[in-house]
């Protein structure tokens, strides 16, 4: 039974939409806003919500797997809501910076094709039809708008070498095109078509020569820039010379990660995605919503590796209240995932587990899908330590009870999304024309 009551008339008349009730979960009652995730078009569930919105300069929205349909659809509900009830302007995920600059082109300027430039965010987590699908909107958005009106889309991972130097060459093609012969016999080892050399260094002493190469090229790179930045700045703009310019950086953080020590890798990583977010907002000096995977952009040290710091903890360092992150937790379903590096891409399920003693809790609501603020609820269950589903890219069937981790929900989140049963998120079929 679905043990909730209505809030008063007066409140349902304020708000064209359903969504703010209260439900018993753990030994309270909770408010709780109920969401239909699949549900991307109708956006009115979240009116009540704007206020705790407008004013945040980055809200960051995790995903408890890399593969869920209803995790992908609620973010892309989520920045919907914000682009046109809250005024953010940035789009971000976790996707290679130079790869999505294509993207970008894509939703102000109808450069290109979709397909196409999706091909350079790298990962196959977000070559999804639902990505697709609000990379659609965005550039339907973007119709008619000035220019300080337009969505903006962006990456801000950095363990790629590729997305930046293709995004170098593709610059350098447009504004000193007579000069590019001589830009890609610097590139050197960088220009190799099958990127295979970047990806055998690490920081064993067998690859010192090779990281050396590596670091004399993006000096040869960012002397390149120093010394034509006056005639590029002419050429293209400066905005557009930014952008370039910051796959340079982006190239040092992608090598700084190759020669880090297996241990130190990921609070490395996050430390130099939470770098890129600063300098994006920076830049654009308008609010970015962040899409991440929850042990991104939660701010206690990851829920996987428990001693590691998170992006999510520097930027709640740097921002403070005005970042606003929110995780996803599920509690049975169907995702994307690979079982192995490199290995096919497949579609798994979990069932419900009974030591996921966090969400088993929020199952008992009854509810499909709903939405708490965790910075205003005293829930001790949201206090206190419980267990859920965390899914990263690689998933190992036969173990798959091992993929529940313990968190204290209120520590790691300032909102908490729910879902009960998922669903696969659908990979984009490029056999079908554009």
């Amino acid at each position: 039974m679905k043990r909730y009551f209505l809030f008063s008339l007066s409140f349902l008349l304020s708000f064209p939409c359903f969504s703010q009730i209260s439900v018993k979960i753990g030994k309270n009652n909770q408010t709780v806003y109920q969401v239909t995730p699949n549900e991307t078009t109708d956006l009115t569930e979240l009116i009540p919500l704007e206020t705790l919105f407008r004013n945040k300069k980055i809200v960051g929205m995790g995903e408890a797997t890399h593969g869920t349909k209803e995790f992908f659809n609620m973010k892309a509900k989520m920045f919907k809501f914000l682009a046109t009830h809250c005024g953010y302007r940035i789009f971000s995920i976790e996707a290679t910076y130079g790869g999505t600059l294509k993207v970008n082109d894509y939703v102000l300027y109808k450069k290109g094709n979709v397909l196409d430039a999706m091909k350079g965010m790298e990962f196959w987590t977000w070559d999804t039809e639902e990505v697709r699908d609000l990379i659609e909107w965005m550039r339907t958005y973007n119709e008619g708008k000035a220019e300080n009106e337009k969505l903006k889309f962006y990456g801000f991972d950095c363990q790629s070498f590729k997305g930046p130097t293709n995004a170098l060459v593709d610059y350098i093609t447009g504004v000193d095109n007579k000069n590019l012969d001589k830009f890609l016999k610097e590139l050197s080892v960088l220009n190799d078509s099958s990127y295979g050399y970047f990806y055998t260094l690490n920081s064993s002493e067998s690859s010192s020569i090779g990281i050396a190469q590596v670091h004399g090229i993006i000096a040869t790179i960012q002397k390149w820039f120093q010394e034509k930045e006056e005639f590029y700045i002419a050429e293209s703009g400066m905005k557009k010379f930014e952008l370039a310019k910051y796959n340079i950086e982006a190239l040092k953080q992608a090598i700084l990660l190759r020669s880090t020590p297996e241990k130190e890798y990921g609070f490395r990583r996050d430390s130099c995605m939470s770098q890129n977010l600063q300098w994006i907002y920076k830049l654009e000096q308008n609010k970015i919503f962040a899409w991440a995977h929850n042990g991104h952009i939660c701010k206690a040290p990851n829920l996987f590796e428990k001693h590691e710091v998170c992006m999510g903890m520097y930027l709640d360092k740097i921002f403070g209240s005005d970042y606003y992150n929110i995780g996803f937790v599920f509690n049975q379903g169907s995702f994307q995932a690979l079982t192995k590096v490199a290995g096919k891409l497949q579609e798994f399920s979990v069932p419900v587990y009974k030591k996921n003693t966090l969400t088993n809790e929020l199952a008992l609501s009854g509810l499909d899908a709903f939405f708490i603020d965790m910075t205003i609820t005293d829930n001790k269950l949201f206090r206190t330590s419980g267990r859920t589903y965390y899914i990263g890219a690689l998933f190992m069937p036969e173990y798959w009870n091992r993929y529940s981790k313990r968190m204290i929900a209120k520590n790691q989140f300032d909102g908490l999304i729910f879902i009960n049963k998922t669903n696969c998120a659908i990979p984009i079929s490029r056999k079908l024309k554009n």
